[in-house]
C-alpha cells in the first residue's frame, strides 16, 4: 500500500511540473528579444525639405509683398509623425512613417501691418514605407539609422479677406524620401527617442512610444 501511495505521489509531481512551469512562464514579462512590435508618435520643428518647399512659396509671397510695400509675416506649425516598426532581425527593423507639417503667411495691406489682406495656407503630408538598421541593440539603448521613402501631398488654400472666400486651392503629389541619419531609443516597453533625420521628416526630432 506505502509502494502504490510513492507511485501515485511521484506520478502527480511529475505531470503537475510541465504546468507549473507553463504558468510561471505565463508570468514572466517577455524578453526584450521577444518585442517585435514598436509604435510611436514624436514631433519637431521642421524637415529640411519641406522646410525648403514651403520656404520658397513664402519668399516669393514676401517678396511680391515687399515689391508692393505690404506687410507680411509667416509661422511654421511644426513637423508630427506617426511611426510602426515591426522587427524581421536582430539588426533590421522595417515598417512605415506618416508625417504632417505645414505653415501659415499673412499678407497685410500696409506695412505696418494694420490690416489682413490674405491669408496662405501649406500643409505638407507623407506617407513612407521605411526601413531601419540597428547597429547597438541592447534592452533599454538602441542606436540606429535608416532610409524612408513613399508618396508625399501638397495642400496650399489661399484666402483673400477683401473677398470674404476662397482664392485658390493647390493641390499636388509627390515623391517623398527621408534619411534617418542617427536615432538612439532609450527604454524597454516604453521609450523615449531623439532623432537626425534629412528629407521629408523634422530634421531634429524627439518621440515617445512602446514596444509589444
Amino acid at each position: 500500500m506505502k509502494k502504490i501511495l510513492i507511485l501515485l505521489v511521484c506520478a502527480g509531481c511529475i505531470f503537475s511540473m510541465p504546468f507549473a512551469q507553463a504558468q510561471s512562464q505565463s508570468q514572466t514579462p517577455k524578453p526584450h528579444s521577444d518585442l517585435y512590435n514598436e509604435i510611436g508618435v514624436d514631433a519637431g520643428p521642421f524637415s529640411m525639405f519641406g522646410g525648403l518647399l514651403v520656404g520658397t512659396v513664402d519668399f516669393f509671397n514676401a517678396l511680391g509683398s515687399g515689391l508692393s510695400h505690404e506687410g507680411f509675416k509667416s509661422q511654421w506649425y511644426g513637423c508630427y509623425g506617426i511611426h510602426y516598426y515591426r522587427q524581421v532581425a536582430h539588426w533590421c527593423q522595417v515598417g512605415v512613417r506618416t508625417t504632417v507639417e505645414g505653415s501659415r503667411a499673412t499678407r497685410y495691406t500696409d506695412s505696418l501691418c494694420t490690416s489682413v489682406k490674405s491669408i496662405n495656407t501649406n500643409l505638407i503630408f507623407t506617407v513612407m514605407p521605411s526601413v531601419r538598421f540597428t547597429y547597438l541593440n541592447r534592452p533599454w539603448v538602441r542606436l540606429y539609422s535608416g532610409a524612408d521613402l513613399g508618396l508625399g501631398y501638397f495642400y496650399s488654400n489661399n484666402v483673400t479677406n477683401s473677398k470674404g472666400s476662397d482664392d485658390g486651392n493647390s493641390n499636388n503629389l509627390f515623391c517623398s524620401f527621408n534619411v534617418n541619419v542617427f536615432g538612439v531609443n532609450v527604454g524597454k516597453k516604453f521609450y523615449g527617442l531623439f532623432e537626425l533625420n534629412a528629407g521629408f521628416d523634422s530634421m531634429i526630432k524627439f518621440g515617445i512610444g512602446a514596444r509589444f
